[in-house]
């Protein structure tokens, strides 16, 4: 799943290279969808994204996961 802001923010002070992330999120992505905090040139550090890889896949284990979540 994208990063929401403050673990888009500690990626980047981390000092990762790369994130790669599958499913987009539409209410707090903040590696592309909202904002793209790893990559935001006024920071010390940027960061290669790597995203949508699988997304389909990715959004559907996402959705079983809480789905499953909700019925117990």
């Amino acid at each position: 799943l994208e990063p929401c802001p403050m673990c888009a923010g500690a990626i980047v002070w981390a000092r990762l290279d790369r994130l790669v992330f599958g499913a987009f999120d539409a209410k707090a992505g903040s590696a592309s969808t909202l904002y793209n905090i790893p990559q935001d040139a006024r920071l010390n550090h940027q960061v290669e994204i790597l995203s949508g890889l699988e997304s389909e896949a990715s959004a559907a284990l996402l959705r079983g996961f809480f789905r499953q979540r909700r019925m117990t």
